[in-house]
């Protein structure tokens, strides 16, 4: 049968295929002139026939079931029927009809597979889930187990302090009845964690844990990840050690709270000290100041008049009141409007207090380049009228001796702004 078989898919293949060019076979065991050569190259152009591994065809080995039903398969994946003589495709059709239980009992054992394999994944799953679950609950037994820790050294340094007389009332350290109540809230929180959904069951039923155990291994004894298995029974088991040891740390710790606890050590006083107070620093004396005014002079009599532009300037100045030994320095600048004349003046300055009004006075030069000898001293007495904070009045009078000994007098008044 198998070779009828055999027979028949070859003379498919020529009579479907027909006569196509010559190719060179990529299998080594078909000799050159072989009655099968064109057909067999032409099934692997196609991609009907990919032959084995190790690069041959072995045609004379008997064609199986499978082997047919994946030809036909893959025919019917080119879609060639479609174009084929009607006795071709009857051969075609009735050799597919012959293999149709192989390629029904394929998809079904396919579709077995598959299920298994959900099923696999799904156990897997649950294992996973489990194993988490085991690893939170000791997560949780290992801080209960911090805590519990830390309270029984806290019980031994009370148990270790002597005993000291009675003393004022002082913060209390935690009394027997407190460390109860805290033992007691410990003990719920184990209880709590030993009834957690889906872990093992309680700590202090060792029979209950071991036979939930050896269901678990019955359940998992013949699957494949074994390896998995073996590591969740571990800490399982490791699990089940922490919980037994913590109950007996909380039954030791009930047995020392029931003791009587020592009276509280005094605590130290800090020491209180009075603070000084601070004295604000007294408010510094405006040191820069910039003044802007108009200057004229009064003798010798001006023959215009005081008050003839020739006679009258635009003045500014800028100083420091103090620069050393209680000395300053300031510079100034006029503008005559009538004859244009620039002047320029320097002073060696002593300010006299900072009040509402402080007197000052100052010596220096003047320069007024108009003039033949453009040199010539001077001087500055004035006051400062210090009544609207930084921004205030000066008033002064300039004396002055020019180069022949000719006494002169003049004016100026204006705003001056303090700093």
């Amino acid at each position: 049968m198998q070779k009828s078989r055999l027979a028949i898919a070859t003379f498919v293949l020529a009579a479907f295929f027909g006569v196509f060019a010559h190719a060179q076979t990529q299998f080594r065991d078909i000799p050159a002139g072989h009655w099968a050569r064109q057909a067999v190259e032409f099934a692997v152009q196609c991609g009907l026939i990919e032959g084995f591994p190790d690069g041959t065809f072995r045609g004379n080995q008997n064609l199986t079931r499978y082997q047919a039903a994946l030809i036909f398969f893959r025919l019917y994946q080119t879609n060639r029927l479609e174009t084929t003589r009607p006795e071709c495709r009857l051969a075609v059709e009735r050799g597919a009809q012959e293999v149709a239980p192989e390629i029904q009992q394929l998809q079904q054992r396919f579709a077995a597979l598959e299920r298994t394999s959900q099923d696999q994944a799904g156990k897997l799953a649950e294992l996973e889930a489990e194993v988490k679950r085991a690893i939170e609950t000791s997560q949780r037994a290992a801080a209960l187990e911090q805590r519990l820790a830390a309270l029984e050294q806290q019980v031994q340094r009370l148990a270790q302090a002597p005993a000291q007389p009675a003393q004022p009332a002082q913060p209390a350290g935690p009394t027997p009845a407190e460390l109860q109540t805290r033992i007691a809230a410990l003990e719920q929180q184990v209880q709590r964690l030993s009834q957690a959904p889906a872990a093992p069951t309680a700590p202090q039923d060792a029979v209950a844990l071991e036979r939930r155990i050896a269901t678990l291994e019955e359940q998992i004894r013949n699957r494949p990840d074994a390896a998995r298995v073996a590591a969740l029974e571990e800490q399982v088991r490791g699990l089940s050690n922490q919980v037994t040891t913590l109950q007996g740390q909380v039954s030791e710790l009930r047995q020392q709270a029931q003791q009587p606890a020592p009276p509280p050590q005094p605590q130290p006083q800090p020491e209180v000290r009075p603070v000084a107070p601070v004295t604000p620093a007294p408010p510094r004396d405006p040191n820069l100041y910039f003044g802007a005014g108009a200057a004229l002079g009064l003798i010798p009599q001006p023959a215009g008049g005081v008050f003839n532009t020739n006679n009258l300037a635009v003045t500014g100045m800028a100083g420091v009141r103090e620069v050393f030994l209680g000395f300053g320095l300031r510079a100034g600048l006029d503008y005559n409007l009538g004859t244009s004349a620039l002047g320029i003046e320097a002073y060696l300055m002593r300010h006299f207090g900072s009040g509402p009004i402080s007197p000052y006075v100052g010596v220096g030069a003047r320069f007024l380049p108009a003039l033949a000898n453009p040199i010539y001293g001077t001087a500055a007495v004035g006051l400062d009228l210090n009544l609207f904070g930084p921004l205030g009045l000066f008033v002064e009078g300039n004396p002055r001796f020019d180069t022949g000994g000719t006494f002169g007098l003049g004016a100026r008044a204006g705003l001056k702004l303090n700093f």
